[in-house]
């Protein structure tokens, strides 16, 4: 008989409903009558690109004018396509935590939920300036542009501050608006394809410019009745805006009608955290594949979802011999590469299927699949066969170690 062994992850409230598994595996769909329909490979290992000997969590990382630009701990570092850092001589006024950052093609703005910082580089060291406008909004915790505007949410309440045309450093108190369509506060905001989504605790509202003294406008009919569960969860990717809503479902935002993506079994999981409220999110497209990766820091997991088919899987890596969440912290695409930052040691990596080992410690992947039987009715089994990728071992005196596999099952 043929066994469906291979899938995503659907591991539900009781084992014996559906315990699947898969870990550090993506399901790879042929449509094209290959000899399986579904099969699973390796996720991406980690090989490190840069680093900057600065132990400290990678905050934030952000491509502006063909330069990287990323926020170690309290410094901020642009990085050349070689991978040498130059540390900006200003430092920020916070250490740790996550921040938002967009650009204008001159001018990198970062917002920490404290402080707001502009960010320039007319010489080989960047300028990084503490914004002190005396308008400038209190508690900053996101940061998008759009049509020559930084806007940002104000920490609190239901207000967005626009600055001033093409300079981030300029702010006049009367540039905002109230996306209060209900009383809630204005948590996260971005622009795509000129859309202004503004998430909520309880609504998704949308904006465009109209042209007016102040610039945008709702879009008439656009509020949506449901929230956002972490800021930090939206991602933009393939046109189309990623989040974690207040409900604990993973959405997408489809025109101006939020889908949802999860599965009950993966609702289920993420509602077992004891906080989820710190989830940060990001997409990124790999090889036909495009990925949304949501991390739950103090839940210690990394979900990743598979646009391009539909399945769940997750992501781990092991600093010791217990599972962990995913070394990436946040994602930009530069010079050709997949550049991702580490939660904890300042180091980037890029993203390489050619690479098999996590900063060099071993990747573990582990498949569960569902329970084997017929007609409700159990089954002996004399053998079971699954296929591998052969002759993809050590050989020649290659360092490293031989890939392994471990089979275990229950009667």
């Amino acid at each position: 008989m043929i066994y469906n062994f291979c899938g995503g992850a659907y591991k539900t409230f009781s084992p014996n409903l559906n315990a699947q598994e898969c870990v550090n595996f993506e399901p790879v769909v042929d449509k094209h009558g290959g000899k399986s329909v579904i099969s699973l490979r390796g996720t991406p290992g980690l090989k490190t690109w840069c680093d900057p000997s600065h132990y400290a969590e990678v905050r934030g990382i952000h491509v502006m004018d063909d330069r990287l630009f990323s926020v170690v701990g309290n410094t901020l570092y642009l990085i050349n396509k070689g991978g040498d850092e130059t540390a900006a001589t200003t430092e920020l006024l916070t250490s740790s935590g996550s921040i938002s950052m967009a650009d204008n093609g001159t001018q990198l703005m970062v917002v920490d939920g404290r402080f707001g910082y502009i960010i320039t580089q007319a010489t080989s060291t960047p300028t990084l300036t503490i914004i002190v406008d005396g308008d400038f909004p209190l508690n900053p915790t996101t940061v998008t542009y759009q049509d020559g505007y930084f806007i940002v949410t104000y920490s609190g309440s239901g207000r967005v501050y626009i600055s001033d045309l093409n300079d981030g450093t300029n702010w006049d108190g009367t540039m905002y608006f109230n996306a209060e369509a209900k009383p809630d506060d204005s948590l996260a905001l971005i622009s795509n394809h000129r859309i202004l989504s503004i998430f909520g605790s309880d609504t998704i509202e949308s904006w465009y410019n109209s042209g007016a003294t102040v610039p945008f406008d709702r879009q008439p009919g656009s509020t949506q009745e449901i929230g956002i569960g972490a800021f930090k969860s939206v991602a933009s990717l393939e046109n189309t805006i990623y989040f974690i809503s207040n409900n604990l479902q993973i959405c997408k935002l489809e025109g101006f009608n939020p889908q949802i993506v999860s599965t009950p079994a993966v609702e289920y999981q993420i509602a077992q955290y004891s906080k989820t409220n710190d989830a940060l999110g990001f997409g990124y497209t790999q090889q036909g594949h495009t990925y949304y990766v949501l991390t739950f820091p103090t839940g210690n997991a990394t979900w990743v979802y598979d646009v391009s088919t539909g399945f769940w899987h997750q992501r781990a890596s092991y600093p010791s011999p217990y599972e962990s969440r995913w070394r990436a912290n946040c994602y930009a695409h530069f010079d050709g590469k997949h550049i991702v930052g580490d939660y904890q040691n300042g180091k980037l990596y890029e993203l390489d299927y050619e690479t098999y080992t996590d900063n060099s410690e071993v990747i573990k992947r582990v498949r569960a699949g569902p329970s084997i039987h017929k007609d409700q009715k159990n089954i002996f089994l004399h053998e079971f066969e699954i296929e591998f990728e052969a002759g993809v071992g050590l050989s020649g005196g290659v360092q490293g170690e031989d890939p392994q596999a471990m089979l275990r099952w229950s009667k």
